[in-house]
C-alpha cells in the first residue's frame, strides 16, 4: 500500500515515453508504427527539427597546401517543433466504487488502487497514440467520448497543411473513396504510391523507406498476395526481427490504432491511409525536464490520498508535440475525413 507516489520528469520520460515510441513491448511484437518515430526529447518550447538523415557533399580533392576544411556531417533541417504543456488527471474515490456485490472487495482495496494506475497510464499512452497521428486542436471532442484527438496536433494535420501550401506536390497525394476495399484496391494504392515518389525518395535504399497504412490495407493487400500466390517473395524481416510484407522490396507497416480513429472521424464508415516515406520521418517531441513543481521538486507523475475528499488522484504533466522532417519526400493517399 502507497500514501504517496511520485515520479521526476527524466524518470517518467526514461520508463514510461521512450519505451512508447519502439517496437517491441511486453504483451506483443509490434506495437505499430509509432515505433517508427523519430524522438526529441529536449524541446522546451520551440526548436529546429534535427536532420535524419545527416549531410553529404562533403568529399574534397587534397591540394598542395595543409589547409583542411572541416565539414558538418549533421545539421539541423530547415523545420521547426513545437511542444505543448499537456496533463490527465483522475480520481478514485473508494467509498462509491465499493457498493453492491463489490462491497465484499473492499479488503483487497490496495490491489485496485494499483488497477487504477495501470488504467490511468495505458489511457494516457492511447491519447498520445490518437493525437501523435490524428491530433488537431481545432477539432471538436468526439461526440462519442472514445477518442482524444485534439490536445495537440499531429501527423496528418501537418501533412494537409504542407499539402495546402504546395510544399507536397499535387502527384503526390490522392483522396481514396470510403467503405470497403477488395485486395486488388489494396495492391493499386500501393503502387500508385509506388509510383509517384518524388526523385530524391524513389532512389533512397528501400530499407531507408516504408509503406505506412491503415490495418485495412494491410489486410487487403495480404488477401491479395494469397490469391496471386506471391506471399513468401513479399514479406520483409525488420532488425527487430518482426516480418512484415513488402512492396516492391519495401516494408509495408501496419497502424491498427488507425482505422478505429479514420473510421470514427468518418461517420463510422470505414476510411483508409497510405504514408510512402522516409523511415524517421516522423518526430515526436517531448521535454524531459517538464513537470509541476510540487515542495518535493519538479515531478511528472504523482498519486496522493487526498484527505479532505476521501479520495486518491493521480496527475500526470508533461509536454508533447509532433512534426514531419521531409514532408516533401513523401506520398499520401488517405479518405478524406
Amino acid at each position: 500500500m502507497f500514501e504517496r507516489f511520485t515520479v521526476g520528469p527524466k524518470s517518467y520520460y526514461e520508463v514510461l515515453v521512450k519505451p512508447h515510441f519502439a517496437d517491441f513491448i511486453p504483451d506483443g511484437p509490434y506495437n505499430g508504427t509509432l515505433g517508427e518515430f523519430s524522438v526529441m526529447d529536449d524541446v522546451s518550447s520551440k526548436r529546429t527539427i534535427v536532420d535524419i538523415l545527416g549531410a553529404r557533399n562533403i568529399l574534397k580533392r587534397r591540394d598542395a597546401s595543409c589547409n583542411i576544411v572541416f565539414s558538418p556531417v549533421g545539421k539541423a533541417s530547415i523545420r521547426k517543433i513545437e511542444t505543448d504543456p499537456i496533463y490527465a488527471a483522475t480520481k478514485h474515490c473508494e467509498n462509491e466504487f465499493y457498493q453492491g456485490c463489490l462491497e465484499d472487495f473492499r479488503n483487497k482495496d490496495p490491489k485496485f488502487r494499483d488497477y487504477i494506475l495501470d488504467f490511468f497510464l495505458k489511457a494516457i499512452k492511447v491519447d498520445i497514440d490518437s493525437n501523435a497521428y490524428f491530433g488537431d486542436i481545432d477539432r471538436a471532442n468526439d461526440s462519442n467520448g472514445v477518442w482524444n484527438w485534439n490536445t495537440f496536433d499531429g501527423i496528418f494535420k501537418h501533412y494537409a497543411d504542407y499539402i495546402s501550401k504546395g510544399l507536397i506536390p499535387a502527384n503526390q497525394t490522392s483522396a481514396f473513396n470510403d467503405g470497403a476495399i477488395t485486395p486488388q484496391d489494396a495492391y493499386n494504392y500501393l503502387k500508385w504510391a509506388w509510383g509517384n515518389q518524388d526523385i530524391f525518395l524513389k532512389h533512397l535504399p528501400d530499407n531507408m523507406k516504408a509503406f505506412y497504412v491503415s490495418q485495412s490495407i494491410y489486410d487487403a493487400y495480404e488477401d491479395y498476395l494469397i490469391a496471386t500466390g506471391t506471399t513468401g517473395g513479399n514479406t520483409t524481416v525488420l532488425q527487430t526481427g518482426f516480418k512484415t510484407l513488402s512492396f516492391k522490396r519495401i516494408p509495408v507497416l501496419p497502424e491498427p490504432t488507425w482505422n478505429p480513429i479514420m473510421n470514427a472521424l468518418n461517420g463510422g464508415t470505414e476510411a483508409h491511409a497510405v504514408v510512402l516515406t522516409i523511415r524517421g520521418n516522423f518526430v515526436f517531441a517531448t521535454d524531459k525536464t517538464y513537470g509541476e513543481a510540487t515542495p518535493e521538486g519538479v515531478k511528472s507523475l504523482m498519486v496522493w490520498y487526498n484527505q479532505d475528499e476521501f479520495t486518491w488522484k493521480y496527475a500526470n504533466f508533461m509536454k508533447a508535440g509532433t512534426g514531419i522532417a521531409y514532408p516533401e519526400h513523401s506520398v499520401i493517399g488517405l479518405t478524406n475525413f
